[in-house]
């Protein structure tokens, strides 16, 4: 778990607009080996939150040429364990993860923002496999049609499908391919909104 001044200058963010910052995040991370940086609005965190805090584990499926593996989530505060799910059955909460996923809530109060920032371990992920994942775990606990899954898995095991779940994603991923970079939707009366890319001329992602 990293501070946030320990990846950037924090002073030098404050002295920016929100749009300016997000940017600057997202900039900071376009060429980054092993890292995937996203941005969150402060409602669109707040609203996800108490989500990974009621539904600590999730699985996600990576695929390969051949096949596919999946990763068990194991979600903290502000911060989420991607594991092998082979691994984690085997060693538990020892198990080591092969990848983090943070949110840095320290320009919240004055830009009304969230980073996040997801950083991969060791060579077991690909820089590929972490977009998935990240983008993966934002659908699936913030979209409502996703998110049933989400609350099968942790509180109604018995009702988990995970070949109707894999079904789903494959559709969702068609889906999503053909919308913008921006999303919004509403979550219990908060706008979720997140974003991986933004341009300049771009609209303001604070709602």
């Amino acid at each position: 778990r990293k501070g946030l001044d320990e990846i950037v200058k924090v002073a030098l963010f404050e002295k920016e607009n929100p749009q300016r910052c997000a940017q600057m995040w997202l900039h900071h991370h376009d060429y980054a080996i092993q890292y995937v940086g996203k941005v969150l609005s402060w409602p669109a965190y707040m609203a996800l939150s108490p989500r990974l805090q009621q539904n600590p584990f999730f699985i996600i499926p990576v695929f390969r040429d051949k096949g596919l593996y999946n990763v068990m989530i194991n979600n903290q505060p502000d911060l989420s364990l991607v594991t092998p799910l082979g691994e984690y059955q085997k060693q538990g909460d020892l198990a080591q993860p092969h990848m983090t996923m943070q949110f840095f809530t320290e320009l919240a109060k004055t830009k009304g923002l969230v980073l996040m920032r997801s950083e991969i371990k060791d060579t077991v992920l690909t820089r590929q496999d972490a977009y998935h994942i990240t983008n993966t775990f934002l659908r699936y606990y913030t979209y409502p049609n996703c998110f049933q899954f989400v609350e099968d898995f942790n509180k109604n095991s018995s009702q988990f499908d995970y070949h109707r779940y894999l079904n789903h994603m494959k559709e969702d991923a068609k889906l999503w391919s053909t919308q913008k970079s921006l999303h919004r939707l509403d979550i219990k009366d908060k706008v979720f909104t997140w974003t991986d890319k933004i341009k300049s001329s771009g609209p303001d992602i604070i709602t």
